[in-house]
């Protein structure tokens, strides 16, 4: 980049006063084509790049920020494309004439940024944002790699760790790792401190290990598809001794694809534990190969964390029928039939796994070793049976009937037993919404009057099972459509109370709350979709304009089409605020629904989607599209309002007035 430098010198304060010339403008002014020589310094960052035939279009203008100390003033370099839209910013927020922000741009969000926190001229921390994800890296010495982590989640934990395998690169890995100054920053105590430790120790052996056995992966030819991780686990800082809660997850499962885009095949990369310091999450181990059985045994504040292996004359059936049939899993968006088909064969599969299990082991050691088997032919035959397939569900009824036998009131009776159920209310909806059928009122009335009363009795009969806070969830919300908000309340609460280190607690309690919101002020505060700008409800009650909150997710694309169209004619901006929440997975998935589908108001977004999402969890959510009505004091007139009657309820506050 030595062909161009930014003079922001000759752009500092002073430069912005009246009597500037034109000509000293002119003289410090690059053009586009120097500001496009400078790209991200990380590797396959994406950012938009202009075509050819659009640069005579693109144009740069001079920027300015706030006022600094001493009469300086923030002022930069903005290139845009022939929409306006931003595709970089370079700024100098020091006045001192040199750059210290590099930001870039994707559809006029920013993705990608680039900081120089010392002044010298050189970026040490690197940042994505928006549809780039949320990833904070440092550079201590400033040579364009990332040394630590500010903040990164499960899922870009696990993107580095596949690109660092591919790459046989062991010191991208060493920047994940969980170090002793944030165990002390944690409070653990010293068994924990030294558990973890121990597996640390081993992660250069085993990193040497799994890119041995996966030489032929490259970084050009490696694709991250999806990360899979079960609830993370939390222990108490006051059972464990340390100074906060410790967070983790025992492993996270990478599912990737390799080779060239003809030829591939997908596999699979455990990441090991990881624990969650502040916003980052750590790595406590190397990545190891293929697929991996369910761990067993203590988790935090012990002095061992052991894996079940796989069963020595399992191995035979796992490399030659299961894995050959993981890698022909179905994909995204695959039919009903390839689901059925590879959920079946699956729990097959698996079948013949926990047949050859050694019954020499002790009883306790048989037991886990049998029960991680068998939730996974629960969990296949349950998949399979939810899109229909009849012999599925007869297969698992036949497990639960002997499991139940065998082990009543037990763990895995109630996982086989739960599943079961949830499958064959499944397959009643789909019959009342196939092809043809037209059943009568009274026959969907029955079908989920008969669904309470299973989950009833799940509870009653399995009052501690890790599916219990489920089946609450799934009555409380029942009871709720069904306009019996008092047994919803009951069922919320019980869940709060009795489960209240469950994920469901706090939606729960976010439920109770939306129920006895009307006539109180509505709580919304987080960053808008996109740019990440902190955003606060309160900001906007009081100025004589109701306010309309909707919740929405652009996998309910249709319903949110049609929603949009009708706010856009409805709303008048200059009388009504609007603010949509988004409730998607991925912020990338929202901003490009938005382009095509065009709504003003206020947008807002956090990771965590309809599950786990603050937003989902403060009102607890549990569908989209739900829209809530409140008066120019933000206080809640509608909770459970329709764009059929919105136009009319508008009315109805306007003549309040």
């Amino acid at each position: 980049m030595g062909m161009f430098r930014l003079n922001l010198r000759k752009i500092a304060a002073g430069v912005f006063c009246a009597a500037l010339s034109q000509s000293v403008v002119s003289a410090a002014e690059p053009n586009v084509s120097d500001i496009l020589a400078f790209k991200p310094k990380q590797a396959g960052v994406p950012v938009d790049v202009p075509t050819a035939a659009a640069l005579s279009t693109c144009k740069v203008e001079l920027v300015t920020g706030k006022a600094l100390p001493g009469g300086k003033q923030e002022t930069g370099w903005a290139l845009k494309d022939g929409n306006g839209r931003l595709l970089r910013k370079f700024m100098d927020t020091a006045g001192d004439g040199k750059v210290h922000i590099w930001s870039y741009y994707i559809g006029g969000v920013e993705a990608y940024r680039e900081i120089d926190t010392n002044g010298n001229g050189i970026a040490d921390q690197y940042r994505w944002l928006g549809p780039n994800g949320s990833k904070w890296g440092v550079d201590k010495d400033e040579n364009g790699t990332i040394d630590t982590w500010i903040v990164i989640s499960p899922e870009e934990v696990s993107q580095e760790v596949l690109a660092a395998t591919a790459a046989k690169d062991s010191r991208r890995l060493q920047a994940l790792l969980i170090t002793d100054e944030e165990m002390n920053e944690l409070g653990l105590p010293a068994n924990e401190i030294a558990r973890i430790k121990a597996k640390r120790d081993k992660v250069g052996e085993q990193f040497n290990k799994t890119t041995a056995k996966l030489v032929k992966l490259t970084p050009e030819g490696t694709v991250w598809v999806h990360l899979e991780v079960k609830n993370p686990q939390t222990t108490l800082a006051e059972d464990l001794g340390s100074k906060v809660d410790l967070i983790r997850y025992q492993r996270g499962t990478v599912l990737y694809q390799d080779g060239d885009p003809k030829n591939g095949k997908t596999g699979f990369l455990q990441t090991g534990e990881m624990i969650q310091v502040g916003r980052a999450w750590r790595l406590v181990e190397a990545p190891v190969d293929g697929l991996a059985a369910e761990p067993i045994g203590p988790i935090a504040g012990s002095s061992t964390d052991e894996q079940i292996q796989v069963p020595e004359k399992a191995k035979d059936i796992i490399e030659k029928a299961l894995k050959p049939l993981d890698e022909k899993a179905p994909s995204f968006g695959a039919s009903a039939n390839e689901i059925a088909r590879y959920n079946a064969s699956r729990g097959a599969i698996i079948e013949q796994i926990v047949a050859v299990i050694d019954e020499k082991d002790t009883p306790a050691e048989y037991k886990a070793r049998r029960d991680i088997w068998v939730k996974q032919i629960a969990d296949c035959y349950a998949a399979a049976a939810q899109v229909g397939h009849e012999e599925s569900l007869k297969r698992l009824g036949q497990w639960r009937t002997v499991i139940a036998k065998n082990a009543p009131g037990s763990s895995l009776a109630g996982y086989v037993t739960f599943r079961e159920m949830t499958a064959e209310y499944s397959m009643k909806l789909m019959a009342l919404t196939a092809p043809g059928a037209n059943p009568k009122p009274e026959v969907a009335q029955k079908i989920q009057e008969e669904w309470l009363k299973k989950l009833a009795a799940f509870v009653s009969e399995y009052p501690t099972a890790d599916d219990t806070p489920d089946a609450l969830m799934q009555m409380a919300m029942a009871n709720e459509f069904a306009g019996k908000e008092a047994d919803a309340k009951a069922n919320y609460k019980a869940i709060v109370t009795n489960f209240g280190k469950s994920r469901l607690a706090a939606k729960a309690k976010g439920a109770i709350d939306r129920i006895e919101s009307e006539g109180k002020e509505f709580e919304l505060a987080g960053n808008t979709l996109g740019a990440g700008t902190p955003f606060d409800i309160k900001n906007i009650r009081g100025k004589g304009k109701p306010i309309v909150v909707y919740y929405w997710a652009s996998w309910n694309g249709q319903n949110a089409a049609k929603d949009f169209s009708k706010l856009a004619s409805v709303i008048n901006p200059a009388q009504v605020e609007l603010v949509c929440v988004n409730l998607d997975n991925v912020q990338a998935d929202a901003i490009e629904f938005l382009k095509t589908n065009k709504v003003g108001g206020t947008h807002l977004f956090a990771p965590g989607g309809l599950d786990s999402s603050p937003f989902a969890e403060r009102y607890g959510i549990m569908v989209v599209p739900t829209m809530i009505l409140l008066d120019a004091d933000g206080k809640v007139v509608n909770r459970h309002l329709q764009t059929a009657i919105l136009e009319e309820e508008l009315k109805k506050l306007a003549e309040k007035k």
